[in-house]
């Protein structure tokens, strides 16, 4: 795909989501050669639509139309082509521990929780948040993290019994721990705002919850560790409690990965013997085959949420909409 393209399809993306401003600066981008030229110069893991427009921004670029941004871009070329090489897209959405919450419940405690891309880590908080689809909450009613999700239960390929959502409180996690090639620290004012400028500058919901998230991990900070995905992950499963239940989790991390080194990261968690709790692109593992089930579109069967290769259902890519099938 070229740079042109990818940026297209992220205004597609940015449309839905709700961040009107963020797709017509990409289609500015996707549509202007010099400035696709100006991306192309970055390497290709960098050339990535919310890379791009968040380091401008982080730069201070104006927030405007692409009008406003051309001119800057050009003219600060060489700062943006330079900190794209510093920077990694650190997407770390609150929202996907919802469908995460799921499939937790299904996994009996204590939990030894080790999450790969974890970023700030704040998926790792899964248990410390609370849980709402329609009348039905779960997870800590309590907690000042409250996620919403839609859920639907839909039955597809016989007459299996609808699957139910979680009613309670999570599985005690008695130890949680992440890796990222570039973690983000909880208690360092500069990291939290270089994540919270990766996000959608008209989203205050979305900047609302990251907060409130962060607010509640720096009281117990997670340990996080760098590290890459497959060669870091059985040195730190070796330092998780040998009475509770391993279990790893990738929410939108393996895409990162080349093919061979998904596979890698699927046998290695294997061989350590650990649960496995997947929310990843439905198409993109070989071994984990997602069903759509009838009347479900594209965008709410983008992801698909599965345990230890069990396909649970189908959601969108931020993990607000899901549609359970197991």
């Amino acid at each position: 795909m070229s740079t042109s393209d990818r940026f297209l399809a992220a205004a597609l993306a940015f449309d839905r989501e709700g961040s009107p401003s963020q797709a017509e600066l990409a289609r500015g981008i996707a549509g202007d050669a010099t400035a696709v030229a100006v991306v192309d110069r970055a390497e290709e893991a960098r050339r990535q639509p919310v890379l791009v427009l968040a380091v401008c921004r982080w730069l201070g670029a104006p927030l405007g139309p692409w009008s406003a941004l051309r001119p800057w871009l050009l003219a600060r070329s060489d700062d943006v082509v330079a900190e794209l090489a510093r920077r990694l897209t650190q997407t770390n959405d609150v929202r996907r521990c919802a469908p995460l919450s799921v499939a937790l419940a299904r996994v009996p405690g204590p939990v030894a929780l080790l999450e790969v891309g974890a970023s700030a880590g704040l998926c790792l908080g899964v248990d410390r948040y609370g849980y709402r689809s329609g009348d039905r909450t779960w997870g800590d009613p309590s907690s000042t993290v409250q996620v919403r999700i839609d859920v639907a239960t839909a039955v597809v390929g016989g007459t299996r019994p609808r699957p139910e959502l979680p009613t309670g409180p999570l599985p005690e996690v008695t130890w949680r721990a992440g890796i990222d090639l570039d973690p983000v620290d909880v208690r360092d004012r500069d990291q939290v705002a270089w994540l919270e400028t990766l996000l959608p500058p008209e989203r205050g919901d979305r900047l609302a919850l990251s907060r409130r998230a962060v607010a509640l991990a720096r009281t117990a900070p997670p340990r996080l560790v760098t590290a890459d995905a497959v060669d870091g992950l059985a040195a730190l499963a070796a330092e998780a409690p040998s009475d509770a239940t391993l279990v790893v989790v990738s929410t939108g991390t393996l895409v990162y990965l080349p093919g061979r080194r998904r596979q890698a990261f699927v046998d290695e968690v294997g061989r350590l013997g650990a649960r496995w709790i997947s929310y990843e692109r439905r198409d993109l593992l070989t071994d984990v085959v997602a069903e759509v089930p009838p009347g479900v579109s594209a965008d709410d069967s983008f992801a698909a949420l599965a345990l230890d290769g069990r396909v649970l259902g189908v959601g969108d890519a931020h993990g607000t909409r899901l549609h359970l099938t197991a």
